[in-house]
């Protein structure tokens, strides 16, 4: 990275709501790389009735089908015309588990309840009767283009999410179930926004997934050409081999 001064803004979305299962840890693992970068980042926080700070990253994490109904119901336009026109720059969103959900079309509850979503990605999800749990270890898809191309995490969820046309999928499934059990892909790609059914937290176990995010994220604000600094990941991939290998991968 050259010597021009770097910020972020990294923005939580629905901390209090929305936030199950230690997601919340892939906010402190992109707060810690950055800084470990001396890249200056400023956390933003903002629930049901926040207004949502302009941010370089948006975390949104997962929640319980009850969740999800009391931020679908209280979504107002003006958030989500905010969040659209965030996507359309280009902004970087990462979604797990029920904000993926959300950021869809629409959810089937467990009640046969139509939850809707905000229509942002063009996927769909319906409960079913069988929960997928259980570590996974996805392959990514190439248009990431990351060095390291396996995902190692946890998955934990009854919703099985299907893709539309426009949509890509994050990778697919060696070990596990993925967005629906069914076609071995997991989570979804579109623009700048990486959706999936990782929790764990999912970064501080990949930290090539987190590295990309904040490479992205550099690259949107700043442009071309400015490249983070290698940082010393001895015990990160110490323990994301150990996983692999636990796993027989």
């Amino acid at each position: 990275m050259n010597d021009k001064k770097i910020s972020l803004d990294i923005t939580f979305l629905f901390p209090n709501t929305m936030s199950t299962y230690g997601d919340s840890g892939n906010v402190l693992a992109l707060q810690k790389r950055c800084e470990w970068r001396n890249i200056e980042v400023k956390i933003h926080y903002s629930d049901i009735y926040d207004s949502i700070y302009p941010s370089d990253i948006y975390f949104w994490g997962g929640g319980q089908d009850r969740a999800q109904e009391v931020v679908s119901s209280n979504f107002s336009q003006n958030k989500l015309d905010f969040l659209t026109k965030e996507v359309d720059n280009n902004k970087v969103f990462l979604l797990i588990c029920g904000s993926y959900q959300l950021m869809g079309k629409y959810y089937i509850d467990s009640n046969n309840n139509k939850i809707e979503g905000l229509g942002i990605l063009d996927v769909y999800t319906q409960s079913s009767k069988k929960r997928m749990i259980g570590n996974t270890v996805i392959e990514t898809n190439p248009t990431l283009n990351l060095k390291v191309k396996k995902i190692v995490g946890f998955e934990n969820h009854s919703g099985q999410t299907f893709l539309g046309e426009k949509i890509e999928p994050f990778g697919y499934v060696k070990i596990g179930f993925g967005n629906n059990g069914l076609d071995k892909t997991e989570g979804a790609l579109f623009k700048n926004i990486i959706a999936c059914y990782q929790h764990g937290p999912l970064l501080p176990k990949n930290p090539h997934l987190a590295d990309y995010i904040i490479s992205k994220a550099i690259e949107n604000r700043y442009g071309l050409g400015i490249k983070i600094n290698e940082i010393d990941n001895t015990l990160e991939y110490a323990a994301y081999n150990s996983t692999l290998k636990k796993l027989k991968i």
